[in-house]
């Protein structure tokens, strides 16, 4: 009930701050929805104070504006001049937020052990085909899902200044290496497997696309943001589920009583 309680009052919080000029329950929807994974992540999380803010924020803006904004400015959705001063309004708005759940959750935050980097324990070689095999996988998704759904949204691009393949493709890989950062934020502070493959794989197609989805906003009618909702979900999902299988915490072997440690 205290989880509730705490999640219903960031997502007031975080509500105000989004919709107060033009209020709706897409938005009240989009709050509920990023403060529901917010307060999981800070719950579950050992970072506590100001390393719980930075955790927080850098998640949510990544997701929110890093990795969105300049794929909407190259796809024609954005004017390029309005694109800073969205990023600097949702930076704000993401510290705040961050802010507003840390204090919520402090009394139940307890003082963290230390934390080591995700894939600390990882040979050069280990990390690297991991690095290539996330940005490759999210990259191949992206332009796949993109063609099968093109015939939908055609009607919708047509007229734009539309980038040509290779340009799509090489944004593709730095949006996937951003995502790539904003996932690494919060694995370097969960301790369990489990909830680390849980909160990314919830986490990124519920923060990455449902909430965006849901916001009343002048660029993207609401049938084209559908169609972009089916299609973003399930690589979302897969590109989360992956980071923390090959970037979370180690598996944690149970060894039989009595066994020895140095067996």
């Amino acid at each position: 009930m205290r989880f509730i309680l705490r999640m219903l009052a960031a997502s007031l919080a975080l509500f105000l701050l989004e919709a107060a000029r033009q209020p709706s329950w897409g938005e009240a929807a989009s709050a509920l929805l990023v403060c529901s994974v917010l307060c999981w992540i800070a719950v579950r999380s050992r970072a506590s104070g100001a390393e719980l803010v930075a955790t927080l924020a850098g998640f949510y803006f990544v997701l929110i504006s890093l990795a969105t904004i300049p794929e909407g400015v190259l796809f024609d959705v954005i004017k390029v001049g309005e694109a800073p001063l969205m990023m600097v309004r949702q930076l704000g708005i993401a510290l705040i937020t961050a802010i507003t759940i840390t204090a919520l959750f402090l009394r139940s935050k307890a003082t963290p052990p230390a934390m080591s980097a995700p894939g600390a324990d990882l040979t050069i070689l280990g990390l690297l085909w991991r690095l290539v095999a996330a940005v490759a996988v999210f990259t191949f998704c992206y332009l796949a899902a993109g063609m099968i759904i093109y015939p939908l949204v055609k009607v919708y691009y047509q007229g734009r200044n539309m980038p040509e393949l290779g340009t799509i493709t090489a944004a593709v890989v730095l949006k996937a290496a951003t995502l790539l950062v904003g996932g690494w934020l919060v694995l370097r502070s969960i301790p369990s497997r489990k909830s680390a493959i849980a909160i990314l794989a919830t986490a990124y197609p519920v923060i990455g696309v449902l909430s965006l989805m849901l916001h009343h906003n002048e660029f993207m009618p609401p049938a084209i943001r559908w169609v972009h909702t089916m299609e973003m979900v399930p690589y979302y999902t897969l590109f989360g589920f992956l980071l923390a299988i090959w970037f979370g915490p180690p598996r944690i072997i149970a060894r039989p009583p009595g066994a020895s440690l140095s067996a």
